[in-house]
């Protein structure tokens, strides 16, 4: 949520279940919805791109590497390109962005492997989209990703 307020970019919460929290006070809040992570991103982006925007970035809550600069670089990519991804190290992406969404760029997606970057390149190639890849990095998807981050292991250990 640090990166994307400092981004200063329009941004909107998407959650997977309704919360009270003040912690998301200061966002646009909506709801996913979806089966699967690929249709919930669809939904997603699609939502964005119907209230008038040029473009729409989808941003995990699992990459503690990105920052504001990352959104920004995003949002210039997307000036000239269809789809901008972000790579993730385990073969995924932490950061999707598009100025049209057809719902065939995840089709046959493994989520979750490390497949899902070059399955979703391929579909892209398929559907004529313009691509950029930002730089690389590293999301947390295991036990084993937190040791990337002693910090935050500690905060867990000390709550």
């Amino acid at each position: 949520m640090a990166a994307v307020a400092d981004s200063s970019l329009d941004s909107r919460l998407f959650l997977t279940e309704d919360c009270d929290d003040n912690l998301f006070d200061a966002f646009d809040v909506s709801l996913q919805q979806g089966g699967d992570l690929g249709d919930r991103m669809v939904h997603a982006i699609r939502q964005l791109l119907q209230a008038g925007n040029a473009g729409a970035i989808v941003v995990g809550s699992d990459c503690l590497d990105l920052r504001g600069g990352h959104l920004v670089r995003a949002a210039q990519a997307l000036a000239n390109h269809e789809l901008v991804l972000m790579p993730a190290i385990d073969g995924g992406f932490a950061l999707i962005g598009c100025t049209r969404i057809d719902s065939r760029l995840f089709r046959g997606v493994a989520w979750s492997s490390e497949r899902v970057l070059e399955q979703t390149l391929d579909n892209a190639a398929e559907l004529g989209y313009r691509h950029h890849l930002l730089e690389t990095v590293r999301d947390i998807d295991t036990l084993q990703d937190l040791e990337h981050y002693p910090e935050l292991v500690a905060l867990i250990a000390s709550g």
